[in-house]
């Protein structure tokens, strides 16, 4: 590691010191200063290994900029489907609360109503707060009442890329409530929307823009021009491959718009995806994929960029969850959750960890789906619907082939201490895959 990546040990304690006095002592979230805008790129079924990054066949030239240009979390977790990743992001707790382990389908109710959000926070704080792309969040409460001014994209789980149909064959696009009816593959017109937003915005204001692109998510499908560039993979890692190269170019466009309006440096870049990929798309060197809570299922591609406040080039080992990200952002913008209202969130402000390159001891953490997968340290305990557990050391194993649960049985016990701990407060739920197995 470079010189300019490494903190004395010293100089660590100190920025971590001031931060946490400066963190306590602001007033409430309308008080604090807003310091940056935040934009959010989320990618949808990206598993670890589509970026070239990581081994992928697909150009992702921009997408891997972003970790040249900034630090790459190696260890970040989402939820192995899109809607548990999605709630835990917005409220910073975890969904299995609100009854949310599954995709959710179109007509339920999803997301309660009232709850704190990082929009909502951070509209107060007086920013601008938009959504484009996918909600997936159901009916209950909507962009526009969960803290979003404005909203465009879609409300299901998927649309056709062209026609932006759902399942039904009804049109599923939108802008802040009204349907729209556009021509044009739907990764473009949401980069589209994103730079339209970026260059109207009010500039004395500081954005929240969550860019939440459908792609690589089935169905599969691709521009010709795209399509093209692989023709000598199999059909579905030829469309896939293409729709993910579409992806990077989208990403490129919109972080070339922040360039041209002189909103590098004061602009927090999170790119991330909501769960690992399906069978037609690459998690290795992790075991399983979408919908399980082995890691190709929830360790999944985690960049941020943000000049001169993070390194460039920096991989960071911190353990960091899709619930912690609410509280971290919040914390890059200065805006500080004192309320009483943010004492049930479960995720941890991580800033300091990442911003200084020094791992904190975040303590255990859970990723509860309809099986759940305990954290603490290098150790990870999954339990399945029906009760059964194993135990694996990622640091040794990170492709889970050796479960411990015998040869340590001190620690299993430990975990699974904590895991009933933290699940005596969740609702009875009735998972939708067959019990004892990741759902797949």
């Amino acid at each position: 590691m470079s010189q300019r990546h490494v903190l004395t040990a010293t100089a660590a304690f100190v920025w971590l010191s001031l931060a946490t006095i400066a963190f306590a002592q602001a007033p409430d979230a309308a008080a604090a200063t807003p310091v940056t805008n935040i934009l959010v790129l989320l990618a949808d079924d990206l598993g670890w290994g589509d970026i070239r990054l990581h081994g992928g066949v697909a150009r992702t030239t921009n997408i891997d900029r972003l970790a040249q240009e900034g630090v790459e979390l190696r260890r970040y977790y989402a939820y192995p489907f899109c809607s548990p990743t999605r709630a835990a992001l917005l409220t910073g707790q975890m969904p299995r609360r609100f009854g949310i382990i599954n995709p959710l389908q179109a007509r339920d109710e999803g997301l309660p109503a009232g709850l704190p959000t990082l929009p909502r926070t951070l509209q107060a704080a007086g920013y601008q707060t938009m959504l484009v792309g996918k909600w997936h969040l159901g009916i209950g409460s909507p962009p526009l009442k969960s803290g979003f001014d404005h909203f465009y994209g879609f409300l299901g789980p998927e649309v056709d890329y062209f026609q932006h149909t759902s399942r039904r064959g009804d049109v599923d696009w939108q802008r802040n409530g009204k349907t729209i009816r556009e021509e044009g593959y739907s990764t473009f017109l949401l980069a589209d929307e994103a730079v339209h937003l970026i260059e109207e915005r009010d500039a004395e204001r500081p954005f929240y823009l969550q860019v939440s692109f459908n792609a690589p998510h089935f169905p599969l499908a691709a521009p010709p021009e795209y399509l093209a560039k692989y023709r000598d993979l199999r059909s579905s890692a030829a469309v896939r491959a293409a729709m993910i190269d579409a992806l990077d170019n989208a990403v490129g466009r919109i972080l070339e718009t922040l360039d041209e309006q002189g909103l590098r440096r004061n602009t927090l870049v999170v790119f991330l995806s909501d769960n690992g990929a399906d069978q037609t798309g690459r998690n290795a060197p992790f075991r399983s994929g979408k919908g399980s809570v082995y890691e190709g299922g929830i360790h999944v591609p985690c960049l941020l960029r943000w000049p001169p406040e993070l390194a460039a080039g920096f991989v960071s080992q911190q353990p960091i969850s899709a619930q912690d990200l609410y509280p971290t952002l919040a914390a890059a913008a200065g805006v500080v959750l004192s309320d009483d209202r943010y004492e049930k969130l479960d995720g941890k402000n991580l800033w300091p960890a990442i911003r200084s390159g020094v791992v904190q001891d975040r303590g255990p953490f859970l990723i509860s789906a309809a099986n759940s997968a305990l954290f603490d340290g290098d150790w990870k305990l999954i339990e399945t619907a029906d009760g059964r557990t194993s135990l694996f050391q990622l640091a040794n194993d990170p492709g889970e082939t050796t479960d411990l649960i015998v040869e340590q049985p001190a620690v299993a016990q430990r975990l699974q201490a904590k895991l009933v701990e933290f699940q005596k407060d969740f609702p009875a739920v009735r998972p939708r895959s067959r019990p004892g197995r990741p759902a797949q």
